[in-house]
């Protein structure tokens, strides 16, 4: 994976630059993984930065009926979940550093955290893995009742977990995608992982009534429906608004595509599906998992005390509010959000 312009400029302005280093690093799973690292001055030392890590090989992501014909390439790779469907996972950064999942909302795949797997000090201090859950991006999109019980989604990131041989990571769940987390420790003990992060996070489905926004709900009808295009239209667009209101243009236009080859029942199977949240209340209230729960002083799609509701009496938690952030915290305020991700993890590894 190339620089990214906002990568580039990093480097630009922490000339000046001395030297590119190469390097073939054997991972954790036995693959051969190239990383290129730019070498600063910095007063009388040396910071190593890694430009860019690619742990896996570009692959081709092949027209199915699952993702509606979509043909395209992208660095990562399939992973298979116990029932059979097709997880699409990617990794980046450094595998002897803290490991972090990363897990999305709805409608928007993996690839929102683009900002963050192209930033060169995200790789430096961590190793960062993503993936579409069922439904979503370049994964599977089933949509038999069956494929959506709690413990489907939780064997997705189990799968994904065994591919990368990753050995008690932390999980980030942002949006609607955090309350996979409770899906998880339906069905393994705390000790499974090392920490939770809620980033405007709905801990589990029963909570969604006082997570969500009003403007939140007022647009799930639109995005509903089968029969009106342009409602379906209006109605996606207003909800990517809602979660930033200014995009770069090719990031907005990635969002509003993982919309269009989303089968629209997906949004039934997903909101509707049945969980249990014990297990993750009790990593909670017995002090059995540290959690960072951080949200955007602006967001308008998730209600901030509605999130602190759902986890009322967690032991170990940490609340942080980033000033005008909206929905998108990363791309609102990516230093404050990085300094607040990475300093926790560093403080609970």
């Amino acid at each position: 994976m190339l620089l990214s312009l906002k990568s580039l400029s990093i480097a630009i302005a922490l000339l000046p630059l001395v030297v590119a280093n190469i390097q073939d690093i054997q991972t954790r799973d036995n693959t051969i993984e190239r990383r290129v690292y730019f070498l600063f001055s910095a007063s009388a030392s040396i910071i190593n930065v890694p430009c860019f890590e690619l742990a896996d090989p570009v692959i081709a992501i092949n027209p199915t009926d699952a993702n509606f014909g979509v043909s395209a390439v992208a660095p990562g790779r399939f992973v298979t979940s116990a029932d059979g469907t097709q997880i699409f996972a990617e990794a980046r950064g450094d595998p002897s550093k803290p490991a972090i999942v990363f897990i999305h909302g709805f409608g928007i795949g993996a690839m929102a955290f683009n900002d963050i797997f192209n930033d060169p000090v995200w790789l430096a201090r961590a190793y960062l893995v993503r993936y579409d859950t069922r439904g979503h991006g370049r994964s599977d999109k089933p949509t038999n009742a069956a494929a959506w019980v709690s413990q489907r989604l939780a064997q997705d990131f189990d799968a994904v977990v065994q591919s990368y041989s990753l050995n008690k990571p932390f999980v980030l769940g942002w949006s609607f995608g955090a309350a996979n987390v409770a899906d998880i420790l339906s069905f393994h003990p705390p000790s499974y992982i090392s920490g939770i992060i809620y980033d405007a996070g709905l801990p589990y489905l029963a909570a969604l009534p006082n997570v969500g926004s009003p403007a939140g709900f007022a647009v799930v009808p639109g995005l509903n429906q089968t029969t009106n295009v342009t409602q379906f239209q209006t109605s996606y667009i207003e909800f990517i608004n809602l979660c930033h209101p200014a995009l770069e243009w090719n990031f907005y236009l990635g969002c509003l595509g993982d919309g269009v080859v989303q089968p629209r029942i997906i949004l039934d199977l997903g909101f509707t599906r049945t969980q249990n949240s014990t297990g993750l209340l009790q990593a909670g209230t017995t002090g059995a998992l540290p959690l960072l729960a951080i949200f955007g002083g602006d967001d308008k799609v998730v209600l901030k005390q509605g999130v602190l509701d759902a986890i009322a009496g967690w032991q170990n938690l940490t609340v942080v509010t980033l000033p005008d952030a909206e929905h998108f915290t990363w791309i609102s305020r990516p230093l404050l959000f990085r300094a607040t991700v990475l300093n926790w993890i560093d403080q609970h590894a």
